[in-house]
């Protein structure tokens, strides 16, 4: 025994282990402010594409044939570049709520109560923008085997993710299972 744990006192962290912590939470920090950042970035893009259409359709697009292939497209990448942005925002509130503070208060839908659950938000916001995207990609397409081939790989992709999604949900809902069953036999 030493003397700091005889006097009763507990022993010291070491420092280093302490200021990389600090550190590392000082990382997420920046994340968030970067994902904020990027967030505004993407709202100001979909705010000048939306400019641009308005400009398009007031200088006599309105009465051009096509008009409806035209707003299809473009509101269809609108809705893209609007629905990054909120992912964006939704993932910096994500982090801040598991690495800053756990406190904060966010509606029941938005908390996050694990790294896995941003993780799942991410893989199903990228399964929406994969389903936009190949949206606009028809509207644009005059049809043939290039929309189909691209249709197999979004597909194939939907598929692969909404497997990982079926996976971490039957095994979510095995450890919440079992945490029911030993609270109700320690009862």
């Amino acid at each position: 025994m030493n003397a700091e744990t005889s006097s009763g006192e507990p022993p010291k962290k070491p420092a280093v282990l302490r200021n990389l912590f600090l550190m590392s939470r000082s990382l997420v920090v920046i994340a968030i402010i970067g994902l904020l950042i990027a967030s505004v970035i993407v709202v100001a893009g979909a705010i000048a594409e939306l400019y641009r259409i308005i400009v398009h359709l007031a200088s006599g697009g309105l009465v051009d044939e096509g008009v409806g292939q035209y707003l299809a497209v473009n509101m269809t990448e609108l809705i893209d570049l609007f629905l990054i942005a909120v992912a964006l925002i939704i993932f910096a509130l994500g982090l801040y709520q598991l690495f800053i503070d756990y406190d904060v208060k966010l509606p029941e839908w938005l908390n996050t109560p694990s790294l896995d659950a941003l993780k799942t938000r991410l893989l199903l916001v990228v399964i929406v923008l994969l389903a936009v995207i190949f949206l606009g990609a028809v509207a644009e397409s005059e049809g043939g085997v290039a929309i189909a081939g691209l249709g197999i790989a979004v597909a194939a992709v939907m598929v692969a993710i909404g497997y990982i999604l079926s996976i971490y949900v039957r095994t979510h809902l095995a450890l919440k299972n079992m945490a029911q069953k030993d609270t109700g036999q320690e009862k």
